[in-house]
């Protein structure tokens, strides 16, 4: 298990995957306590969500305390553990996000946070079942891709009556080649083209393909280590 399986949204899924696989359990209990930080409004996102092939519950907050005054409330919440099984860990590395993550009873809970426009503070409060390692889905299946890409992420939303996802890919292949791949395979399908544009000098292009209800975005963007591929569809 690597964290190409956990990047991004939530991003400490990555960060906390070792730990993840110190004390992974098939047994599972009731859903643990997850209380929000004090001082804080909530929302959800959408009606359902899978991360990567993991079903989660992803809540938004926005709160009047601090970065560290929302760490700290979760510091004291979940007991600190021991050096074999800890209570919960903690990681900075992805800036400008400050993240604390924590087992329990089969469940991984993370809380991810940062500064709001210097008042308080915002971020995301996410729960999901803990994966089988054994069992890990197939990132991007059915969605069409340059033979060599590699599929960072691949996030599925569902509100009433429609349905989202949003993929995230990389590869070694060209803008330009890219953007024909999708060209030709959206075109060859009896897609129309609402938007084809190169931006920035060619360094990124944007695509936008409708067939009836159904809508494709996407952007392919150079990197210093090769191309990332964002892709949002929606029906």
């Amino acid at each position: 298990m690597t964290c190409r399986y956990f990047e991004e949204l939530p991003a400490v899924l990555c960060s906390s995957i070792l730990f993840v696989s110190m004390i992974w359990s098939g047994t599972l209990t009731a859903d643990p306590k997850f209380p929000p930080p004090p001082d804080s409004t909530i929302g959800k996102l959408g009606e359902s969500m899978i991360v990567n092939g993991i079903a989660m519950d992803i809540r938004q907050f926005v709160s009047n305390r601090s970065v560290e005054q929302v760490l700290e409330f979760y510091r004291q919440y979940w007991p600190a553990g021991t050096e074999e099984k800890p209570g919960y860990t903690e990681t900075d590395i992805l800036e400008p996000w400050n993240i604390i993550t924590r087992v329990e009873d089969g469940y991984l809970m993370t809380v991810q946070v940062t500064g709001s426009n210097g008042r308080g503070s915002s971020g995301l409060l996410g729960m999901s079942r803990l994966p089988d390692p054994e069992k890990l889905p197939e990132l991007g299946k059915g969605f069409p891709k340059m033979r060599g890409s590699h599929v960072l992420n691949d996030v599925m939303t569902e509100d009433i009556g429609k349905h989202g996802r949003t993929l995230q890919m990389t590869n070694q292949a060209s803008v330009e080649n890219n953007t024909n791949f999708y060209r030709n395979h959206y075109v060859n399908q009896g897609w129309g083209i609402d938007l084809d544009q190169a931006i920035s000098g060619g360094d990124t292009h944007s695509l936008r393909f409708s067939q009836g209800k159904k809508n494709v975005n996407i952007v392919i963007h150079r990197s210093e280590n090769g191309v990332v591929i964002v892709a949002q569809t929606e029906n």
